[in-house]
């Protein structure tokens, strides 16, 4: 098995002594490690695989401060608790579930008024509209 490189290794550990970054040979990839021992995982037990480093669109990115960064946001020492980790977590929640539901709300506005606007009683070029003369009729006045 190949460790990362000591001098990443010294920051890693010195961010929590249970972490170990590893390379995996087929992905060719770094694995960044949280070590667990009640972990019963068969393919490597008493770790706990935290990510893959690598971009958002799959590819190689060397070990390096990002790493180091995106391990101390996943750890508990940024929270404070897991209590305070979930509680985080919720709240992003809510806020894009908000957002997602303003922007319906204004996609459904633009399309749904003028469709609103077009089935409203109108006389055309005659200035303001009082509505249809056969409205009253038809209604019974």
């Amino acid at each position: 098995m190949r460790f990362a490189p000591e001098e990443f290794q010294r920051k890693l550990h010195a961010l929590h002594p249970d972490l170990q970054a590893t390379w995996h040979p087929i992905k060719e990839r770094w694995l960044l490690w949280y070590k667990r021992p009640r972990i019963k995982n068969p393919h490597s037990p008493g770790w706990m695989l935290l990510f893959v480093v690598e971009d958002s669109a799959g590819d190689f990115v060397p070990l390096d401060e990002r790493t180091l960064a995106l391990a101390y946001k996943q750890s508990g020492f940024k929270w404070g608790s897991g209590k305070q980790y979930w509680a985080r977590i919720e709240e992003e929640l809510l806020r894009d579930r908000a957002k997602v539901d303003t922007d319906r709300e204004a996609v459904l506005e633009d399309v749904g008024s003028d469709r609103w606007d077009h089935t409203k009683i109108q006389v055309s070029m005659r200035g303001h509209s009082n509505g249809s003369k056969f409205a009253r009729h038809h209604a019974g006045d």
